[in-house]
């Protein structure tokens, strides 16, 4: 397996950021992103939140009221449990301070952590990425491919215009699972 691809699949660098086509859509449909709780400075070169938590902030000690989020949440294990998982617990716990969100996550059914978003506990749309994301490395190039697609669920007032912008990413589906416009 080439070094880029082993990295990528691997826990052994969990700093991968968000492409910019990615971005663009989310900066189209939040207008704009003012808080990323799970961030650095190299990131938020591409992601231009107006502010951001890093990981020695830890945005999970911290409230994430904002008008606008956007979270890339990290990947690996926090104790015997999906870091992701961790962090999307918190936004849902957040969603009463927020505005509007898009949160980027792994596509993994058969994950306990997974299936319960998608089966109802995640309270708006989804799209689950055609494909796999070719995530941007430390050094600001990209580096394969990840292993699995990725979701990016929504949460705010802009269900439509999410579902419209995202659709040429992947399969919008909405709080149902059925698939279409919402």
């Amino acid at each position: 397996m080439k070094q880029a691809m082993r990295l990528l699949v691997s826990s052994e660098t969990d700093e991968w950021y968000t492409p910019p086509g990615i971005l663009a859509a989310v900066h189209d449909v939040l207008g704009g992103i003012e808080l990323d709780p799970a961030s650095c400075t190299v990131a938020n070169r591409i992601v231009k939140a107006e502010r951001f938590y890093t990981i020695k902030d830890n945005g999970l000690t911290k409230s994430w009221r904002a008008r606008s989020l956007f979270m890339n949440s990290p990947y690996g294990r926090t104790a015997a449990r999906s870091t992701q998982a961790v962090f999307m617990d918190y936004l849902i716990g957040q969603l009463p301070v927020i505005g509007s969100c898009i949160a980027l996550t792994k596509t993994v059914p058969g994950y306990k952590w997974w299936d319960d978003l998608f089966r109802g506990k995640w309270p708006g749309p989804v799209c689950i990425t055609e494909g796999r994301i070719s995530f941007i490395a430390a050094d600001g190039q990209r580096r394969g491919k990840s292993k699995a697609a990725s979701s990016l669920w929504y949460w705010g007032p802009s269900e439509g215009k999410f579902a419209e912008r995202f659709d040429s990413i992947g399969r919008v589906l909405d709080r149902e699972g059925s698939h279409g416009r919402l």
